[in-house]
């Protein structure tokens, strides 16, 4: 891996030209997998994915899945089945893949090796099904190289990566869009109204079959229940393992998804499914680990990734749930992301806020502009050391309170290697 990094730098360069030319190399790896499910979108691609591979599990099926960013340690990326790849089988393809590189002089991000170095170990160890989820963008990720789908799936499309993918919904949108096939099946979750009309446009061509959030299926809830409609079933389920009412249009879109996949579904499957789903640092709340030391018995911690506006936006959704009690707020971001669209939807939700770096993180944003920004929506904040330290001084200004870390999928990364 060390090896892969210093090669190739971790910049993004978007362009499918060298990685297709590793791939031939490899002997078309990626041409030989079973079933192959595309996820693109913004938000929610993850834990859709996650429901989507949780319900083909629980109907018996075998499923793969390559997922980005990790958390942790980077085999969590790589899913055979349900364990994350040994370290036997990551250290044999990478290697294999940096020999190809190497023989025949290629040069590539180290995305695009780690993904197909991704591919070959899918071949090595298949399943009856493989889910890809999309880096960024759509039509010069990686996973565009997948040349017969049997399903693609869009999540919800807003504002991120602008650098790459360009400065309006309509360009983002038509870049997301980039990836879609002939003759798969298109299941799009609940989108904006430009989104859905350039959507419209960027599939006038194309005689594969959509099935739209809205039109073709939806979701609500109901008495404490989660209901899905389509014009073939109803389902009454319990709600999702997932928090957030954003949630139950990832888990409506997984249903959806693999209703068309598997033709028909069974409602206790289905339940289960839903139920034991887990997907990391998604509204997770902090029930044991060494963090629980640094706050009070009675202080609640939830960790979430986001660190976009629409992200953002569900967080705060959440936290509107959460009555009577004060909401305190631990933030790091990269400098690549914009504090002022995150930030503005925290100003009536939580007590106050604490800014800090992003450990290990060279592109971590200045914890003091953080809180000058927050400062200026009328939030309260200051810069604390660290993300212990941050915990500490909540815990001791209300033992009651409840906490969320949040800001950046690396961050969430170094605060589970803490706990």
């Amino acid at each position: 891996m060390d090896q892969l990094l210093s090669l190739h730098p971790k910049k993004i360069d978007l362009s499918l030209d060298r990685i297709k030319i590793l791939l031939q190399k490899l002997n078309n790896p990626q041409d030989k997998l079973k079933n192959v499910i595309n996820c693109v979108g913004t938000k929610g691609k993850g834990s859709t994915c996650a429901f989507l591979k949780s319900i083909l599990e629980h109907h018996g099926k075998t499923v793969n899945m390559y997922v980005s960013p990790h958390l942790q340690r980077f085999n969590e990326r790589i899913i055979l089945k349900d364990k994350e790849i040994r370290d036997e089988l990551l250290n044999e393809v990478l290697k294999q893949t940096m020999d190809t590189i190497q023989k025949n002089n290629i040069s590539l991000t180290f995305f695009e090796a780690t993904t197909s170095a991704t591919y070959l170990a899918f071949q090595k160890e298949p399943a009856d099904y493989t889910i890809l989820e999309c880096g960024l963008g759509g039509r010069l990720d990686t996973t565009a190289v997948i040349n017969n789908p049997i399903a693609q799936i869009i999540t919800p499309i807003s504002y991120d990566h602008m650098e790459f993918l360009g400065d309006t919904l309509e360009k983002i949108t038509a870049e997301k869009c980039g990836i879609l096939k002939q003759d798969t099946q298109i299941i799009i979750a609940k989108q904006s109204s430009p989104v859905l009309k350039q959507i419209d446009k960027e599939t006038e061509k194309n005689s594969s079959p959509r099935f739209i959030f809205g039109e073709d299926f939806q979701v609500s809830k109901e008495n404490g229940r989660f209901i899905y409609q389509d014009d073939q079933s109803l389902f009454d389920l319990d709600l999702p393992s997932l928090q957030g009412d954003h949630q139950l249009i990832n888990a409506g879109t997984a249903i959806a998804a693999a209703q068309k996949i598997l033709k028909k579904l069974d409602t206790n499957k289905l339940n289960q499914a839903l139920k034991n789903t887990r997907h990391r640092a998604r509204l997770e709340q902090i029930t044991k680990g060494k963090l629980l030391e640094y706050i009070n018995p009675n202080n609640q911690l939830y960790l979430d990734g986001a660190h976009n506006e629409a992200a953002a936006d569900a967080v705060q959704k959440f936290l509107e749930t959460l009555k009577g009690k004060k909401i305190y707020m631990i933030l790091g971001m990269l400098n690549t992301k914009d504090p002022k669209v995150f930030l503005k939807h925290f100003s009536s939700t939580i007590t106050a806020l604490k800014t800090i770096s992003i450990p290990n993180q060279d592109n971590s944003r200045d914890p003091k502009v953080l809180a000058k920004v927050a400062n200026e929506f009328g939030i309260k904040a200051n810069t604390s050391k660290g993300i212990t330290e941050a915990l500490n001084e909540i815990a001791n200004e209300d033992p009651n309170a409840i906490i969320i870390i949040t800001g950046s999928l690396y961050l969430m990364g170094e605060v589970l290697n803490i706990n």
